[in-house]
């Protein structure tokens, strides 16, 4: 009988771990090239048809990559572009350019697409479109509203129409114009003009790309970001600390890391003395 128990327990956390959407819900449905992904601690890349998983960090490297989750939510990167997968449609982009479509909402309730961005966040319409570009050290977010209404989440929410263009500064300040200007035209990449459109996934390779333990440059850009995300990375990289490379790092930027201080320099528990031997 207990046999039995224990088959059946392990045959539920199977069944849930295949369901997961954490493990299914973005595909790679198309890239020009390997894109770069940074999974829990380890570096490794995916290629068209591979699957990504809520947390990933990616980084195209050159060319478009598209992608696409199981609630129909579209995304392009494009060339030289940082950001973050999350649940329920949501992405964070650190740095480059990012066109976003949502489905439309079929029944309610539905999942608001968001795009987290370091002024804040972008809620994306059902059924509609953006276009992002976030130049990397740059202190401005401009976003282009393709299609539909998007509402920059502020106080009290700035709503963008169809066909105006925003921008966003680190104060969270907000100017909207009746278009594009012309540099943001200029440097959009060629494939943002298209309409993004659901593609047909085809099957992965099945051989496993290598990787390696995130170093500090890794992910450094992330670390160091105003991205909601940020808070968990402490707890996400911990593990790295035992990597003195990887620490001594951290312990140099800790003027810009204080969430990682309590890490390396953890508070004495109540208590507990420490003994100092001659």
């Amino acid at each position: 009988m207990i046999h039995r128990l224990h088959i059946w327990a392990a045959g539920v956390v199977i069944a849930a771990a295949l369901a997961s959407p954490a493990q299914a819900a973005w595909r790679l449905a198309s890239t020009d090239a390997p894109v770069g992904v940074v999974r829990g601690a380890s570096v490794t890349s995916a290629t068209t048809g591979d699957t990504l998983r809520d947390g990933d960090l990616l980084e195209s490297r050159d060319g478009v990559a598209h992608l696409q989750d199981e609630h129909g939510t579209l995304v392009a990167l494009g060339p030289q572009t940082r950001a973050m997968l999350m649940a329920d449609g949501h992405v964070a982009l650190l740095s480059g350019w990012l066109k976003i479509a949502a489905a439309a909402c079929a029944s309610a309730p539905c999942a608001q697409v968001r795009v987290d961005m370091e002024p804040g966040a972008l809620d994306i319409g059902a059924s509609a479109a953006a276009i992002i570009a976030a130049p990397e050290n740059a202190q401005t977010v401009n976003v282009f509203s393709e299609t539909g209404t998007q509402t920059f989440a502020a106080k009290p929410p700035t709503s963008i129409s169809n066909g105006r263009f925003a921008s966003f500064d680190s104060t969270g300040h907000v100017q909207i114009s009746a278009r594009p200007t012309n540099a943001f035209v200029k440097n959009m990449p060629v494939a943002f003009r298209d309409a993004l459109q659901p593609l047909a996934v085809a099957r992965p390779a099945h051989i496993a790309p290598p990787s390696h333990a995130a170093t500090y440059d890794d992910i450094a850009p992330w670390l160091d970001s105003k991205l909601p995300a940020r808070k968990s990375f402490p707890a996400r990289f911990r593990s790295r600390l035992t990597d003195r490379a990887f620490r001594h790092d951290v312990q140099a930027h800790l003027n810009t890391l204080p969430d990682w201080r309590a890490l390396l320099y953890p508070p004495a528990r109540p208590g507990v003395h420490n003994v100092r031997y001659p």
